[in-house]
């Protein structure tokens, strides 16, 4: 006898935000990022919001959950590649996902960095080769973030938002 009410996550995920900055008002770009889900989102007020892109396969937090299991470190793995990434460099050339894509503007792909990164730690372990964990993760951090960043505020001037938020 009680009511239903249908709550969607990712919206939770959007709502959240309100409770972390009080000044935070539509409309506003917002990068989704969690264990599940990788998108851009156009907020463009309280109630309507319309997703620009999202990922075609793994998402941010799953690719970072498995680069660092690859480097040895715990799950979570966003916190601990974070912390790890802090003592490296960026010195490793990754792929820049969806480079020559032909679909939507906003999407993502994870699948081909987290391959890329494990196939690079492989190949130095398979070559007797000691890797430097610390730039393995800037590199992949960097990479990962990078596009998220360029996305959302490409995003902004397309829309002609001044705001980006963070969720998830």
């Amino acid at each position: 006898g009680k009511p239903l009410v249908p709550v969607s996550h990712i919206r939770g995920h959007i709502a959240a935000s309100y409770l972390a900055d009080k000044n935070l008002q539509p409309p506003f770009i917002t990068i989704l990022a969690s264990g599940g889900h990788t998108a851009i989102v156009a907020v463009e007020d309280y109630y309507n919001m319309k997703v620009l892109g999202s990922t075609l396969d793994d998402a941010v937090g799953e690719a970072f959950d498995k680069v660092a299991r690859v480097l040895g470190l715990s799950y979570p793995g966003g916190p601990n590649v974070e912390k790890l990434a802090k003592e490296g460099k960026n010195t490793i050339v990754l792929p820049k996902m969806l480079k020559n894509y032909d679909g939507g503007e906003f999407d993502f792909s994870y699948s081909g960095l987290k391959t890329a990164v494990i196939n690079y730690v492989h190949n130095q372990k398979e070559r007797g080769v000691e890797i430097n964990g610390a730039d393995v993760a800037n590199s992949f951090q960097h990479s990962a973030i990078n596009v998220l960043v360029e996305k959302a505020i490409n995003a902004t001037k397309k829309y002609g938002y001044d705001t980006i938020c963070v969720s998830g």
